[in-house]
């Protein structure tokens, strides 16, 4: 048997190990098997082949004792070393909470994840603070409330969200203590309590020698233990290559973390086995993106997809010494500049898939990137976003892992020029996702994004063909975005959420017919050209429609005008093969759409300029709705309550027809 602790510390619980049953098919219906990885380039698995690890058995991992980064904490402005007391102040007498089996049963009883992962998500934050401000003071004064709650949080039966135990054995609800898995939210709780550990392994050997091994303890024994004896975790994707998503860096950068902040709790053979592993699985990850580096996931899980495998890179190589490293590899450089083309103005990104409008990228890790693949573009942006998120007044947002890199970096990102860069148009040709702008300046003119793709994306909704248009740095064309994840989202109801439906997209219902969910609905004939004064975007969407919606073709074309009064020309040219139904163009606006005459609607009037949207009134009627919006997540990131749909009703019924819609600056 191998010895994971070095610590004597005996467990009474077993180790069964998990079986996928019917209850997991919710969750990998939206990540249903697709063939869909792209490149076997191995990597990681090269640099092991090299025996690279082989040599790294005996190092330990200091990244910085605590004595040093006191001193960074207390390189901070004044105001905020008196935050980050006064928020542990607020909190040292906080009651650690039982989370309540009801608060798992909810996920089940009625699909429910919030209350659980608030539980959660407090806990780990008042942690977060705890640590940081004893660090910080260094005398002592915070010490029993970290104590109290690392306990507390060890106490736990699982430290899985309710949301993940579906793949636990036994199913969703209670959580089942014999079958320790990792998931998203035990991945995080083992990092805070390994930098907890990290920082005070010494006065929690002054308090008890049982304190002290707690930690590593219940690390080894719900982490590292089943992560070395496993390979049938989904997100490790060593059963499954065709699917990869933002889960196998998110969990293998943790469990390494956790590994190796543990120090001499782990052994130098467990330590060795825990680093190869895990370079073979994000392997699997760095395999799957396209050439082009985009994220199939959104710029919304950028943070948490390319970001987090950084993450993991830039541990590996810190702990290497430089000996593993794949910072000059195209493809990782590329996975990381996708976020600068994604970031449309302000806090506004592109937000196709499950993403927001609205997003807080976290700027020290966009910073950490351009770090790591010594991209300027990337450093300058992390500090650009700084500026805009108050990275300077609050650096300490975020986890307990991300805010001791934030507090390190600071003041590197503040020596940073804050620059974005800004390209006038972009091409991800394997995503298939193309855009560009008509000004330089953000807050000019207009900004254009738009999809091919295939209708079984991570995160995926039924969207080919949509687009997005900006006009002086806001939306005005808009993808809705998502609701707040309930179980619905990631079961096979998820298509009746109404903003997961082709309908409720920038993109037309052909015959009656709207997009259909799957791997074979996905665009063809996708091109891209851009010059100087203009920008071009085609593609042929009848392949999203299912068969029965009887389209030879249905080519779009997006022409993005770059003159005096800029415009965008939307191009349809097609052919059903006999009419069952209406055909109807959807396009969802942010403000009121008001009718001019027919064939003009304004979508926006300010400063003495209007938008309007030209539209050929002998072949649509016209009609306009308002969506409200009721879901917190929703309301949160448009800060409005409504939004509203344009319906063009092909009144002409033909068979093959072309038309323009145009929407211009006047």
């Amino acid at each position: 048997m191998t010895s994971f602790f070095s610590t004597p510390f005996k467990t009474s619980r077993n180790n069964n190990k998990s079986t996928f049953g019917w209850a997991i098919f919710g969750m990998f219906l939206l990540f249903s098997i697709v063939s869909n990885a792209q490149k076997k380039r191995d990597l990681l698995t090269a640099i092991i082949q090299k025996d690279v690890v082989e040599s790294l058995d005996s190092t330990l991992y200091k990244p910085f004792e605590k004595k040093e980064f006191h001193n960074r904490l207390m390189n901070l402005p004044k105001d905020v070393q008196k935050k980050i007391l006064s928020d542990a102040k607020e909190i040292m007498t906080y009651n650690w909470p039982s989370i309540p089996a009801t608060a798992y049963l909810d996920y089940k009883r009625s699909g429910d994840r919030m209350g659980m992962e608030k539980y959660w998500s407090d806990g780990l934050d008042v942690l977060k603070k705890l640590v940081l401000a004893e660090v910080l003071e260094g005398e002592g004064r915070f010490l029993d409330a970290i104590i109290n709650g690392s306990w507390a949080v060890c106490e736990q039966s699982t430290w899985v969200l309710s949301a993940h135990l579906p793949s636990q054995k036994g199913g969703a609800g209670i959580p089942n203590i014999n079958d320790p898995i990792i998931d998203l939210g035990a991945g995080e709780t083992a990092s805070t309590l390994a930098w907890t550990y990290y920082f005070f392994k010494e006065d929690f050997e002054k308090t008890s020698p049982f304190l002290k091994a707690r930690i590593p303890y219940e690390i080894t024994h719900r982490i590292i233990e089943p992560y070395t004896v496993r390979d049938d975790f989904w997100w490790m994707s060593f059963k499954n290559e065709n699917f990869v998503n933002n889960w196998n860096p998110w969990c293998n950068y943790n469990v390494l973390l956790s590994t190796l902040l543990l120090g001499n709790e782990v052994t130098p053979k467990v330590r060795k086995q825990v680093i190869t592993k895990s370079m073979q699985s994000v392997d699997k990850f760095i395999n799957y993106y396209k050439d082009d580096g985009a994220c199939e996931e959104g710029p919304a899980y950028w943070s948490h997809a390319a970001a987090k495998m950084m993450e993991y890179l830039e541990l590996l190589k810190t702990y290497s010494e430089g000996k593993i490293s794949l910072s000059d590899a195209p493809i990782i450089k590329n996975m990381g500049t996708y976020i600068l083309n994604a970031h449309v103005n302000e806090d506004y990104y592109i937000n196709f898939a499950d993403s927001s409008v609205r997003l807080h990228t976290y700027p020290g890790v966009v910073f950490r990137y351009g770090n790591y693949v010594n991209d300027t573009s990337l450093k300058q942006f992390g500090s650009f976003l700084a500026n805009q998120e108050n990275f300077y007044g609050s650096p300490t947002k975020g986890s307990l892992d991300v805010a001791i890199h934030n507090v390190d970096l600071y003041p590197s990102i503040q020596a940073t020029p804050a620059i974005k860069a800004t390209e006038m148009s972009f091409w991800y040709n394997g995503t298939e996702v193309a855009g560009g702008r008509t000004h330089k300046d953000p807050s000019k003119g207009f900004f254009f994004a738009a999809k091919g793709g295939y209708n079984d994306e991570s995160h995926n909704h039924n969207d080919i063909g949509t687009f997005v248009l900006y006009h002086e740095g806001t939306p005005l064309l808009a993808d809705i975005g998502v609701e707040t994840y309930s179980s619905k989202t990631f079961g096979p109801k998820r298509y009746e959420i109404w903003t997961m439906q082709s309908d409720y997209h920038n993109v037309p219902m052909i015959n009656g017919f709207s997009q259909a969910y799957g791997k074979k609905f996905k665009a063809s004939q996708v091109s891209f050209q851009n010059s100087k004064s203009q920008l071009r975007f085609g593609l042929n969407v009848a392949g999203a429609y299912p068969e029965s919606a009887s389209c030879k073709f249905w080519n779009r074309t997006y022409t993005l005008k770059r003159t005096s009064q800029p415009e965008l020309v939307i191009e349809d040219q097609f052919s059903l093969k006999e009419y069952k139904g209406e055909s109807k163009q959807h396009f969802i606006t942010t403000q009121l759409p008001v009718l001019v005459k027919a064939g003009e609607i304004k979508l926006k009037e300010k400063g003495g300029k209007s938008i309007n949207f030209y539209y050929p009134a002998a072949i649509f009627e016209i009609k306009i709705e308002e969506l409200p919006l009721t879901d917190k997540r929703l309301l949160t990131s448009w800060k409005q309550d409504k939004l509203y749909r344009i319906i063009l009703i092909d009144k002409k019924k033909l068979l093959l027809n072309n038309y323009k819609l145009r929407i211009a600056e006047n």
